[in-house]
């Protein structure tokens, strides 16, 4: 994808301002589910955090992807899930609580573990096709700066200005939303050359990440005796990740634009099967789960 200023600063700027509105929508409580709901919480991170991105390196293996674009797959399963995963909860009558603490945490923890997957995913294929060393410390800086400290900064307008928060939380949500779908639309306009050149070549990687790790998302959760409704938000949060987030790393952290090139397509395909997701959450009988999808 082409560096612009839309992508080198009114992206990162969206970015700050989401996570802004999410952490006007965040209280100590959400934190504290971790201790009262350990179970749904612990597994919904091993599926985010450790079987998604062990996915992606697994795809860009299986699908043969060349350097830059097997780290632009990894750097999608790293990153965490964003706004879209609690809009599908929602729509889909998910366990919302669940959703917000899982979006919480792994947003929080982004500044880590974007580069430590990062410098995994360089040890592994960048001699060579890409023979640098990858940054990591200064990928931490900068992850927190447009991840944590916007994050932490909502939180504290929410815990200085309650009512504010509370009473803006409608509006701000559809500003930052709406601003946040412009932005990618001119992307989208801007980079229609590249979209329509890569999309049919990387299109079957990111397709097989989404839908594996929807599936990987249920079944351990099933598996692991979450109840269903709690199994299907799991699997939402595992297989929605915040593109935007894997956009802005790659082209204004990293200054690699073919590194976009996935995570840019992945954010038009995650609102097909999520929404598609939620459609049928909203409409499925108390007995139903996933498998009825998959059948």
């Amino acid at each position: 994808m082409q560096e612009s200023i839309i992508s080198s600063v009114i992206l990162p700027a969206a970015i700050a301002i989401i996570m802004i509105t999410l952490g006007m929508t965040l209280t100590i409580a959400d934190f504290r589910r971790i201790a009262t709901q350990p179970k749904p919480v612990f597994i919904g991170l091993f599926c985010q955090m450790i079987l998604l991105p062990l996915l992606g390196f697994a795809v860009a293996g299986i699908f043969g992807l060349t350097a830059v674009y097997a780290i632009s797959l990894i750097l999608l399963a790293v990153s965490p899930d964003g706004a879209t995963s609690n809009l599908i909860i929602h729509a889909g009558d998910g366990d919302r609580a669940l959703g917000i603490t899982l979006t919480a945490i792994t947003n929080m923890l982004a500044w880590l573990t974007i580069p430590f997957g990062l410098s995994i995913a360089y040890s592994l294929y960048g001699t060579g096709a890409l023979d640098i060393d990858f940054p990591v410390l200064d990928t931490m800086i900068q992850v927190a700066v447009i991840t944590l400290i916007p994050t932490l900064l909502g939180m504290g307008i929410r815990s200085w200005k309650p009512e504010f928060a509370e009473n803006s939380k409608r509006w701000s949500k559809i500003f930052a939303t709406a601003f946040l779908f412009l932005v990618i639309i001119a992307l989208i306009i801007q980079n229609w050359d590249v979209i329509v050149r890569d999309g049919p070549r990387f299109a079957p990687a990111f397709i097989v990440l989404n839908v594996a790790s929807l599936i990987v998302g249920y079944y351990v959760s099933k598996f692991a005796g979450i109840e269903r409704v709690q199994a299907l938000t799991i699997a939402i949060e595992t297989g929605l990740q915040n593109s935007t987030v894997s956009i802005t790393v790659a082209i204004s952290l990293l200054n690699n634009n073919d590194m976009a090139v996935i995570p840019g397509l992945y954010a038009i395909w995650m609102y097909v099967t999520g929404f598609a997701l939620a459609y049928w959450m909203s409409r499925r009988s108390p007995k139903d789960g996933i498998e009825q999808i998959i059948a």
